[in-house]
């Protein structure tokens, strides 16, 4: 039976049993000088003996020893109150705060268990790495150990000694628990027991530090553009809020890219700073250096922050944000961070969120980054402000939503557009007795533009004119739809037609309205059931028309399927709508969607659109991915048909593209990766790529090859190697 520390102390009076702690404290009016307490040594033992003579505590029979979050364990602990010293003997092992544990065969400690000698030492950290040696000492908050090896691999027994996959072998090791450092003297790195590499010092936090300045897992390849070069990031820990990382990028055939990133918590949200800048060769045409040199470079700066001083309704929640993109030309990001964005955005927001309603001020700002782009033609909105407000549920649950929306859009040079939108809709639920379900909406939006400068606009066909013009958006819709529901013993399936009447009067796209938000228009399955198919405010879908399909479901154990069918039929024909989007005439194309899912082993996404008189794939997308274990792979396919070759006055372009990508798991270590992506229409290679990588729990390893077929002003078709290698612990 175990006895408790306390029960010791009474009987034996050990009041001795106890260690200095110091604190900050006067004395004499002396703030230099140490005030000292005694802490206590809870322990429990099977037995416990006191002889008063050597004035020896011997406790034995699975010894535990407490204090200051420290454990020690033993077979035995001898314990003697003249000279403060503790024996501790077989199976013996002291864990810290840190829950890093230290494996002794025995040991002879004083000041607490932090001071002495040990032997045959092990330490297991937190994160299962090692650190093995013959003997060693304890001075305070430090072990310091001789001819040890440290590795955070895992060593099989099973057929003998083997040695780790690697480790670091060292004359003298020490950790200090107070700074969390392994310091290192006389240091070779073996790999698979082989003498790679040698220095005199060598450091690196232990786990249990979250964070600390040092060189994180370097980018090294070659390139045809760069040639070979690497990335090599270094990361300093400014404070727990603060820090910053140093990232250049060293390439033999452009320099250096200079770069860095830095990131602050400011409390009530967080910012960063990032940004490179190069003296780099200028290229022609053919991609040859002309001898010449230009700065290139970016800029970028976003952050996220709380208002929670800031109620000036004292409702709802504020929060703003920001984001500040510069580049100092179109093809600096992908030739140098490989980013394919076609277009940056800048802005400034103020938002207010209160249960289901929304509120939003800002600006925003934009660069294009295609070879087409004039920086002088694109639009800016300075400022553009949307809110939306619902009300709690009316008489009849119904519900009634108000929506204010205004841009100011203005260019460098040529058109600027003005408009505001003011809207409400009212909208009625009704379930009818046979399972059917209603929903009857009436909306009312009105518009005011002003423009100028419209016989400069950036495109043509979205110019409008100058003057000041309004227009009223009346709507009255009734959507419809009918479950039908079949339960098996382990099916459900699920039919319900679904139908749209939508009334609204013609010729409302008035061509005095310029058209800044709404030049991209597709019709598919996502919006077949629309009261407004466009997408933004410039455009605005009028004329009476019905929209109807049918939605079938089947669950089962074993597989769930989904698929979609519809069409719409218009009235009145007069209305206008891109070239090629499947909307001409009374009727549309039909769309639809199928989605088929196997548990984890397969999914299917195809979605069309079938010519209305031909039945022909107009739009033709299919996404499989899946596989097993060891295997996994997906396969992309686009066919987008216009059915014209004239494209005026639309954003709409014929497409036709298949891509491929697959990850085989030889075993739980080695993983083959690769990928391709076909141009079917114009019969070219895009792009291809393939790769190796090793993972175990102490090492990673990866190889990959990427060639790149297409090319755009100075970033010609180039092949990249990539190689990537991390030692675990130590970057």
């Amino acid at each position: 039976m175990k006895k408790s520390f306390l029960l010791l102390l009474l009987s034996t009076s050990l009041c001795t049993l106890v260690a200095p702690v110091s604190h900050g404290a006067d004395v004499d009016g002396d703030s230099s000088k140490e005030d000292y307490q005694r802490e206590t040594i809870d322990f429990a033992a099977d037995r416990v003996t006191y002889d008063p003579d050597s004035g020896e505590v011997i406790a034995s029979g699975d010894v535990t020893l407490y204090q200051d979050g420290r454990v020690l364990r033993a077979d035995t602990v001898t314990y003697n109150e003249k000279t403060g010293m503790v024996k501790a003997d077989g199976k013996v092992t002291i864990r810290d705060r840190s829950g890093n544990i230290l494996y002794v065969e025995n040991a002879e400690l004083e000041d607490s268990f932090r001071d002495g000698f040990i032997r045959n030492v092990r330490v297991l950290f937190s994160d299962d790495s090692r650190l093995m040696a013959r003997e060693g000492e304890r001075r305070g908050h430090q072990t310091i150990v001789r001819n040890a090896a440290y590795s955070p691999c895992r060593i099989c027994l099973k057929d003998g000694p083997e040695h780790p996959l690697w480790q670091i072998r060292a004359k003298k090791v020490t950790h200090d628990e107070e700074d969390h450092i392994i310091r290192y003297e006389d240091v070779v790195l073996e790999v698979a027991g082989i003498p790679v590499f040698y220095t005199p010092i060598f450091s690196h936090p232990d786990p249990t530090v979250k964070y600390m300045s040092g060189f994180l897992v370097p980018d090294i390849g070659s390139s045809g553009e760069l040639g070979l070069f690497a990335h090599i990031p270094y990361y300093v820990a400014i404070d727990p809020h603060r820090d910053f990382t140093f990232e250049p990028i060293i390439s033999s055939d452009e320099g250096i890219v200079a770069g860095g990133t830095f990131r602050q918590h400011t409390g009530n949200g967080q910012f960063r700073i990032n940004g490179s800048f190069s003296n780099v060769n200028v290229r022609d045409d053919n991609f040859e250096k002309t001898g010449d040199h230009e700065i290139r470079g970016h800029f970028l700066t976003d952050g996220k922050f709380t208002l929670d001083t800031f109620q000036p309704f004292d409702i709802g929640d504020w929060q703003w944000d920001y984001t500040l993109h510069w580049v100092s030309d179109d093809t600096y990001l992908r030739r140098y961070y490989a980013d394919k964005s076609d277009v940056l955005e800048s802005h400034a927001r103020l938002e207010w969120f209160n249960g289901n309603d929304y509120a939003t001020l800002g600006v925003y700002g934009f660069q294009g980054l295609d070879e087409v782009d004039d920086i002088n033609k694109t639009p800016q909105a300075l400022p553009a402000m949307d809110v939306n407000l619902v009300s709690r549920p009316l008489f009849w649950n119904s519900t009634l939503k108000t929506n204010f929306n205004s841009a100011s859009v203005y260019r460098a040079e040529g058109m600027d557009t003005h408009r505001a939108s003011l809207g409400s809709e009212w909208t009625l639920p009704i379930q009818g007795p046979m399972g059917d379900f209603y929903t009857f909406s009436a909306s009312l939006r009105g518009d005011v533009y002003y423009n100028r400068a419209t016989d400069d606009p950036d495109r043509e066909q979205y110019a409008g004119e100058d003057g000041t013009y309004g227009r009223l958006l009346p709507m009255l819709a009734l959507d419809w739809r009918m479950p039908f529901i079949r339960l098996g013993e382990s099916t459900q399936q699920i039919i319900e037609p679904l139908v749209s009447v939508v009334v609204a009067p013609n010729d409302k796209n008035i061509p005095e309205i310029t058209n800044e938000d709404s030049r991209n228009f597709e019709f598919d399955e996502n919006n077949l059931f629309n009261h407004n198919r466009y997408n933004g405010y410039d455009l605005w879908e009028g004329g009476t028309r019905v929209n109807y399909g049918v939605r079938y479901s089947l669950h089962s154990n074993l597989f769930n399927l989904q698929a979609t069918l519809g069409q719409s039929y218009r009235v009145d024909d007069s209305e206008a709508y891109p070239v090629g989007s499947g909307f001409d005439g009374n009727l549309s194309d039909f769309v639809g969607r199928l989605d088929v899912s196997l548990g984890e082993h397969l999914d299917y996404v195809h979605r069309f659109r079938l010519d209305k008189n031909s039945f022909a794939l107009r739009r033709n997308e299919m996404l499989v991915s899946g596989g097993w274990k060891w295997f996994r792979a997906n396969v992309r396919y686009l066919d987008l048909d216009r059915d014209t070759t004239d494209l005026t006055g639309t954003e709409l372009l014929n497409r036709q593209e298949l891509g491929m990508g697959a990850e085989v798991y030889v075993n739980k270590k080695w993983t083959v990766h690769g990928s391709w992506v076909q141009d079917l229409l114009n019969e070219k290679t895009i792009s291809y790529d393939a790769g190796v990588i090793y993972r175990d729990e102490c090492l990673e390893f990866g190889l990959r090859y990427e060639q790149r077929f297409t090319s755009d002003r100075d970033i010609a078709p180039s092949k990249t190697i990539h190689f990537r290698f991390v030692l675990k612990n130590l970057g």
